[in-house]
């Protein structure tokens, strides 16, 4: 007998050349023959983050797919996840995080496409080439790979940098001798084929949900150094070396991982000297673990079995309200409406009345209900 069909709806970032973008094709493309995506579904999963989706079919199962990079949750995330009857990240970090402001938090750990990100004949460089990239310079530790590669001097070495043309925190000018740095849209094709010219991948990365670009370079049994962070700490049991880190502050609030420059000079002077390509290539075997196929199949297993909704359901529009209570008291002008707030009153709010308040400084946050 056939399976029963499993309808969903998922949605998100349509374009895989974007991260969350990338995660929605990769599901998508490796569910099994049961599922029936459908707009109507009873589940409804949505990955991007979460203040990007506010209407629904009413009587859905509504599912969270994101992530965050540091250790405290920005206040959007905290509001408007309260939406969501399930959250979904994809690393332990996440779980941690997201479970001190939601009830149903899981992981379901990304994947690679092993048919495209398998290992392939690389040339043989006339310079030893260090690769890195990421769409966040900061962030994706880019600058301290830029600087240790400075330092080290190596006289036969390049370092090619793949930065997304959007990324606005690039830095302009030299890099110093010996740096390529990529600023245009790559085809896939393109993609595997720079990662193929690499000698070595790094991803020093500060925070990741996952981190998928030193995945796809484990895949093609590229040596690949990572960064002990967040994401990375899933497979950093595949990478040829890991860079310890120690925590600091993170750009907009919280804390996140500074990879330690000297131990990333040190394993990269290690791969320039004895590359580890046997066991790259040991590795690239390894990363069955972390297909889309499986990770497809993690993902069904963590969510309801969904059915169809009648055509009768309605399309609900819901946004976050937020008890607050007043330092003082405000008649401000919000939106083309007048409001009056008294000191010491309890008011619930919109998100959108809240943030103004909020930014203004005269509210104490309460606890986030439902419209």
């Amino acid at each position: 007998m056939p399976p029963s069909v499993n309808y969903q709806h998922w949605d998100g970032v349509q374009d895989p050349k974007y991260g969350y973008g990338a995660m929605l094709d990769g599901f998508i493309k490796h569910v099994p023959k049961s599922v029936k995506f459908d707009s109507r579904s009873s589940v409804h999963v949505h990955m991007g983050v979460p203040q990007s989706r506010d209407t629904w079919v009413d009587g859905q199962h509504r599912v969270l797919f994101t992530m965050w990079e540091t250790d405290v949750l920005p206040r959007v995330f905290r509001t408007w996840s309260s939406l969501y009857d399930q959250v979904l990240v994809p690393c332990e970090h996440n779980r941690e995080l997201f479970s001190r402001h939601h009830h149903n938090v899981s992981v379901v750990p990304l994947g690679v496409d092993r048919d495209v990100w398998a290992p392939r004949p690389r040339p043989n460089n006339p310079v030893f080439r260090f690769h890195a990239g990421g769409s966040l310079w900061r962030r994706k530790g880019l600058d301290v790979v830029v600087r240790a590669f400075n330092r080290l001097k190596l006289p036969n070495a390049e370092l090619h940098i793949k930065a997304a043309p959007h990324a606005l925190d690039v830095p302009k000018g030299e890099l110093g001798d010996n740096i390529i740095l990529n600023r245009e849209w790559m085809t896939l094709e393109e993609q595997v084929d720079w990662y193929a010219q690499a000698d070595c991948f790094i991803a020093a990365s500060r925070g990741e949900g996952f981190g998928l670009m030193p995945l796809q370079a484990i895949s093609m049994g590229i040596p690949t150094i990572v960064s002990d962070s967040t994401g990375q700490q899933q497979f950093k049991h595949l990478a040829t070396g890991v860079v310890p880190c120690s925590k600091t502050p993170a750009v907009g609030g919280g804390k996140w991982d500074e990879p330690n420059e000297n131990a990333l000079c040190e394993l990269m002077m290690d791969h320039y000297d004895v590359n580890p390509s046997e066991t790259a290539k040991a590795n690239a075997e390894r990363t069955e673990d972390f297909s889309w196929v499986n990770a497809s199949k993690k993902l069904l297993a963590t969510i309801p079995v969904g059915s169809r909704l009648p055509e009768s359901a309605e399309t609900i529009k819901e946004e976050p309200r937020i008890e607050i209570t007043m330092k003082r008291t405000v008649n401000p002008h919000i939106a083309g409406k007048n409001y009056n707030f008294a000191k010491g009153q309890r008011y619930t709010v919109s998100d959108g009345i809240h943030q103004v308040l909020f930014d203004a400084g005269v509210v104490e946050d309460g606890p986030l209900t439902k419209c």
